[in-house]
Parts: structure tokens; sequence; C-alpha cells
């Protein structure tokens, strides 16, 4: 089988599932693992993927998500390949998301245990001893979070985090500071992506919001699912107890 992935987090599920070596095209943002991906063709980035180059490919499968890629772009390479589109929005849509990768590429074993092991660990997932007011930003220039209904959100809900914005706001607010003072949460959390937040935000937050703990993460760890999500319920678990995950 020849699979072109457009999901850097589906990427590196692909090869721990042991499909390495199916793997015919990915993007310039699938970095994990990187030795894996060492000479596999790079098919542009998740919002502006190379047709041509993934049709020169002839691949037996695209795989697409709906929050990583364009609809406009699913329906294109849908009119010319066999495409399958992941949208997880919670920690409990993983499983599921990895037995179909499973079912899509022959590899139901690989897929099965990695599915069992994530269910495991949610299942033995216990909430911080206080609830946990966070705010999760993912851009500035708007300021933009990560809210209900987005698979982030519910990582840290996972473990007694508590989203500031109200759910009617949508998955991905728009704010601003004022309204971030106005909130006030006890956690704010800035990743290195999509937007590359550094010290320079956080020395802001932390003039802005004294009262609040403000964490550099790491945003894989948070925003990608599939086996990822294994790290992800660690660096969660981590946060909301107070240490740096």
């Amino acid at each position: 089988m020849r699979i072109v992935s457009l999901c850097p987090s589906t990427t590196e599920s692909l090869v721990a599932l042991g499909l390495g070596g199916s793997l015919a095209g990915v993007t310039r943002y699938c970095v994990h693992p990187r030795e894996a991906l060492e000479g596999i063709p790079r098919v542009g980035g998740t919002k502006d993927p190379d047709h041509a180059a993934i049709g020169a490919l002839a691949p037996d499968l695209v795989l697409c998500n709906a929050e990583e890629n364009r609809e406009a772009d699913v329906a294109a390479l849908a009119a010319r390949h066999r495409v399958d589109v992941s949208h997880p929005t919670r920690v409990a849509d993983v499983p599921p998301l990895l037995r179909r990768l499973g079912a899509l590429t022959g590899s139901e074993p690989a897929a099965e245990g990695w599915a069992r092991r994530v269910e495991e660990r949610l299942a033995a997932a216990r909430p911080a001893a206080r609830p946990v007011r966070f705010a999760y930003l993912i851009w500035k220039g708007p300021w933009m979070a990560a809210a209900a209904g987005t698979y982030i959100a519910d990582l840290l809900e996972t473990f007694g985090g508590v989203d500031v914005f109200a759910r009617e706001r949508g998955p991905w607010p728009r704010t601003d500071e004022a309204e971030l003072a106005a909130l006030a949460p006890g956690l704010v959390v800035l990743p290195d992506e999509p937007y590359r937040f550094g010290e320079k935000e956080r020395a802001l937050f932390r003039g802005l919001l004294p009262e609040s703990r403000v964490e550099l993460v790491s945003g894989d760890d948070f925003c990608w699912h599939g086996v990822r999500t294994l790290r992800g319920l660690e660096a969660a678990g981590a946060l909301l107890r107070g240490s740096v995950p």
C-alpha cells in the first residue's frame, strides 16, 4: 500500500503501526519520528498540499484531518484518490481512530495494541485535587485560544481543567489581554505550535496575571492525537498537578 499522509500526528501513528515503509509522501510538518521519515517525499504543507506531486506518487490512500486540511483540498483529492478524513475532538475518540487506521491499512493487531494502551491510560486518569481554570492560547495577533469542542481542551479537562471561555464562544475563540485579565485563569498555557510562544509572552502574561501560573509547553504533546496521546495524557496530568511537563 502506498500512503500519503497530510496530517503530522497521523504520520507519526502510521510509523508506530509499522507502516513507515508504506509512506509515499508526507507534509513538511511531519517531523516525528524524524529518522523514520528521512527520504520520504514532501508534498507541501497541511494548508497548501501539492496536488500534482501527490498525484504523481499514485497513492492507494490519502489520509487527511478536518482541522489540519482545508475542505477544498480534501474535496479535490477525494475526486482523484481514496481519501479518509479524521476529526478527533476528544481523547476518547483516539482509540477508535487508531483502530480505523489499522483497518484501512491492514495493521489491525498493532493498532489494537496502541488503542488499548490509550484506553487503559485514559481510564487511569485522575483529576487534580482542585479544579484548575485554564486558558490555552494558540495564536498571537489576534490572541486565540483552544476551547470547548477541541481535543486540546478535552485533554486538559480529563485532569480537572476548566476552560475559562464559555462554550458558546466556539472551539477557537478570539480574545484580548483585557478579557484574559478579567477571566483571570489560574493557568495560562503557551505552546510552541502553531504559534511559537516564548519567554517574551510568558513575561507578558506573568505581568498581566500575577496570580496565575504561566507555562510554556510542547504543542505536539497537547494537540497531536493518535499514538502521541499517551504522551499528551502524561503531559496534561503533570501540568494540571502543578509540575511542568
